[in-house]
């Protein structure tokens, strides 16, 4: 082999990975599994890999070069899986996305090379197949990657149910399918067709329509995130502003309380020289029982969290409800205050919802919020109910009238967005939900 078919198809080879890879990349680069120096050397080596591939695949028979077709992009494919740390059907998306322009720019380089040099484009990966493959994606490649920086890059950071990622990769492969068998599936050869303008522009347009599709579907999940936001955002000003009404109350209360406080002693006092020691234990008992300080208004050191636990308890107790709260973790921890109020505001309002259907003497609340290591923060809230549980598929709807159920789905939204894990155990009288938050090392 020479020197210069050697050249042809090394630079073929690259031409087809390396522009591809780093599109493919590109959304996630903020959460590769590996350094960005670790990264580079291995894309370094799996260039070299397919190189050597593309080569082999020119020396040896026509039998084997199915064979190692499938090598090259098993290793292409599990290099990408292992170096970003994402759901696996969002990368898949993505993934398929990069692979049906690639296969637009092969058919269009091929196409014009047919036009340019027909001699030279009934041979495999010849120069001039290289050199219109660089003419097309010059003009192509700077357009999908403002369209990638505009759409794609976002998808990264989308913290929807991973769940719903096992379904929506299925929309770029439908387009895949469409020119798979547009391409193998045909009387004509793949060489004819890419040399036909027909099939170039059937492909166009299938890309172009590919592209609106993913587009307004990823608008769909940017907004829905961002009402999500909003929503949790309003949920956590209008608690923060019964907080501030109820810190108010005991303020005032505390005021007259201090300025009562001289005549409840001089009242003890004359109780005292006359020793009557049961009124003063009567006395006090009822002044304790109406005092507005008998409540702790501190659960923990975190302003945000304890915020939520002092109103939801004060809420609990206006409905009987009994209401345990165990909570041990440091005033500064890497969840941000809007994901606390709304993790666990959800879960007692729940719970407090829930408790509100039974008797009173059965109505029970357990809470307990535990920093275990310096990564996790551990959580389990049980309560009774009336054993009463709407679903639909794996979720849960509200049992209040007209009641969406988006409550366990903010939980669990939140829960997913700190890479953390979530348990829901249900029995005839308890509801139980238990988890974990992986803090990140910053916010």
């Amino acid at each position: 082999m020479s020197n210069l078919r050697i050249f042809e198809i090394i630079l073929y080879s690259c031409l087809n990975l390396i522009p591809y890879l780093g599109l493919a990349i590109y959304p996630f680069i903020d959460k590769l599994r590996f350094s960005k120096k670790t990264t580079m050397f291995f894309a370094i080596i799996l260039t070299i890999f397919q190189n050597a591939m593309g080569i082999y695949a020119t020396t040896c028979s026509q039998s084997q070069k199915g064979l190692i077709s499938l090598i090259s992009t098993v290793s292409y494919a599990a290099f990408y899986f292992i170096a970003i740390k994402d759901y696996f059907g969002k990368l898949v998306f993505v993934l398929l996305i990069v692979s049906n322009f690639a296969n637009f720019i092969v058919m269009a380089g091929k196409c014009m090379e047919g036009h340019i040099f027909p001699q030279m484009a009934i041979q495999n990966n010849r120069w001039t197949f290289s050199l219109c493959t660089i003419i097309v994606q010059i003009i192509f490649v700077p357009i999908i990657f403002i369209y990638f920086k505009k759409y794609i890059k976002g998808l990264a950071d989308i913290k929807i149910n991973g769940k719903m990622w096992r379904y929506l990769w299925m929309i770029p492969a439908t387009f895949y399918l469409f020119w798979y068998h547009g391409l193998y599936f045909n009387s004509k050869s793949s060489l004819e067709l890419a040399l036909n303008y027909v099939s170039l522009i059937f492909t166009f347009l299938v890309n172009v329509g590919a592209l609106l599709v993913y587009g307004v579907l990823i608008s769909a999940m940017f907004e829905f995130e961002h009402n999500l936001k909003l929503r949790d955002e309003n949920k956590q000003l209008a608690l923060q502003n019964l907080r501030y009404d109820e810190m108010k109350k005991q303020m005032d209360a505390t005021r007259r309380a201090r300025h009562d406080l001289r005549h409840h002693i001089s009242v003890v006092h004359a109780m005292a020289q006359n020793n009557e020691c049961k009124k003063i234990e009567e006395y006090l008992g009822k002044y304790l029982k109406h005092s507005y300080l008998k409540n702790p208004i501190v659960y923990c050191g975190n302003f945000a969290l304890n915020t939520v636990l002092v109103y939801y308890v004060q809420e609990a107790e206006k409905s009987d409800i009994s209401i345990n709260v165990d909570v041990s973790i440091p005033n500064e921890v890497n969840i941000s205050d809007s994901d606390l109020t709304v993790l666990f505001g959800n879960l007692l309002e729940n719970a407090i919802d829930a408790c509100k259907n039974i008797e009173i003497e059965k109505r029970k609340i357990d809470l307990k919020i535990h920093k275990p290591n310096a990564e996790a923060i551990v959580f389990s809230i049980d309560n009774t109910f009336d054993g009463n549980i709407k679903m639909k598929g794996n979720r849960f709807l509200s049992t209040k009238e007209n009641g969406s159920g988006i409550g366990i789905e903010s939980v669990k939204y939140v829960v997913n967005k700190y890479e953390g894990d979530i348990k829901i155990e249900i029995n005839e009288k308890k509801f139980c939900v238990s988890g974990v938050l992986l803090q990140p090392p910053e916010i």
